[in-house]
């Protein structure tokens, strides 16, 4: 089969302390300290092999994020950009779907010819995290395309828990390619799902909202509030193409932060247009937290909740005094796994409540995905259907 296939060499950087996971199973905590010489390319590789509890799927879509392209860039010294959880060689991609074409002996609840979509945290189930329900922060995590074999690739093999029958999908649109693109955009919506209502506890419908970034965490956010009755629906973002975007996904308004002459400029401006009622839920999807925290701190509605979703870098200082007079909170996220959130996003697209196609900016063949990933706004999609570029 054909996949996008990455390799690098193990260096652990002088003085960097390998942890004990690290040391036996080389899968590296913070890659950018111990992956070097990242290369990648579409190379011929043998179909995977599936377990009794897995399934074999054949890839329909796999949409391109930020970290694939991440993980290929290189600082001076040659070791990777990419500070997370990685392991090479390895076949890349996590934001994907696809029809199962066979099934292990021990999967009772998927067959042969469902389309489904994967979910990225695959959590053991085991360790202290899983047993509090607590499947993004695993300890024993394994991510397909991040640390095994994932989706840019003509076939995928996956443990059958972490699929999701896509049949909604197909019986709303009535078209085998939609369901599978829109699977392939399950993870990034789950992102935000899983932020906005799991852990931040949404809003109540007529609440003001506040989306900073749109990237595809950040427009799958827009979209979400929309469809949660968000009064005024507001976005920062900065690249044209985005805030283009952003509109398309149902933001009300976009706003430049670059024109602003500081934070408190920004704050007065929200509280203007709410009325001085303030924001009820920010999405920070930006990671810019050193520039959107003095922003929130002074524009927060009575019981506003701030949800921090973007990956930011340092230490970002916070004026504490303003969550507290208002009664606010601060929630962490990170992943899209267990609580519901892949079925309750798919009944969302199934019922036409959000379609986020809407951000695709690109269809790209399997061999032209080093293309496709050249593209910073919105989201790309590969597919071995698509029509390959001269």
């Amino acid at each position: 089969m054909r996949a996008f296939y990455v390799e690098a060499d193990w260096a652990p950087k002088e003085g960097y302390q390998l942890s004990e996971r690290e040391l036996s199973t080389k899968r590296a905590l913070r890659g950018n300290s111990i992956w070097k010489n990242i290369k990648g390319s579409v190379v011929d590789r043998p179909i995977p092999k599936y377990d009794d509890d897995q399934v074999l799927i054949k890839v329909g879509a796999a949409g391109i994020c930020g970290t694939d392209a991440h993980l290929l860039r290189q600082d001076e010294n040659g070791y990777s950009k990419y500070d997370g959880h990685s392991k090479y060689p390895i076949i890349t991609g996590h934001e994907f779907s696809g029809e199962i074409v066979e099934v292990g002996k021990k999967v009772k609840k998927l067959k042969v010819g469902d389309l489904v979509g994967v979910e990225s945290m695959h959590w053991c189930g085991e360790c202290d995290a899983c047993r509090r329900g607590m499947f993004n922060q695993c300890k024993d995590l394994e991510e397909p395309g991040l640390t095994y074999d994932g989706g840019f690739a003509e076939y995928a093999a996956v443990r059958a828990k972490y699929c999701y029958p896509l049949n909604d999908i197909v019986n709303y649109y009535g078209d085998k390619m939609t369901a599978l693109e829109l699977g392939a955009l399950i993870e990034p919506t789950g992102v935000a799902y899983n932020g906005l209502f799991v852990r931040g506890g949404g809003i109540r419908p007529g609440g003001h909202v506040v989306v900073f970034g749109a990237g595809p965490i950040g427009l799958a956010a827009i979209s979400l509030m929309k469809t949660a009755g968000a009064a005024k629906l507001i976005c920062f973002e900065s690249i044209p193409e985005r805030v283009e975007l952003a509109k398309q996904c149902g933001a009300d308004a976009v706003y430049n932060p670059l024109d602003f002459k500081s934070p408190d400029e920004q704050a007065q401006m929200l509280l203007e247009l709410t009325n001085g009622a303030g924001i009820s839920l920010f999405a920070e999807c930006a990671g810019a937290t050193k520039f959107t925290y003095p922003v929130m701190g002074k524009s927060l509605a009575i019981g506003g909740k701030t949800i921090q979703i973007g990956h930011t870098i340092g230490l970002t200082p916070v004026d504490i005094f303003n969550w507290q007079w208002n009664a606010a909170t601060i929630s962490g996220s990170n992943g899209q796994s267990g609580q519901g959130i892949y079925p309750d996003v798919i009944a969302l697209m199934a019922s036409g409540r959000i379609d986020m196609r809407k951000m695709v900016t690109g269809r790209y063949q399997l061999e032209d995905i080093e293309e496709g990933m050249k593209i910073t706004a919105g989201k790309v999609l590969v597919s071995t259907a698509y029509e390959k570029r001269s």
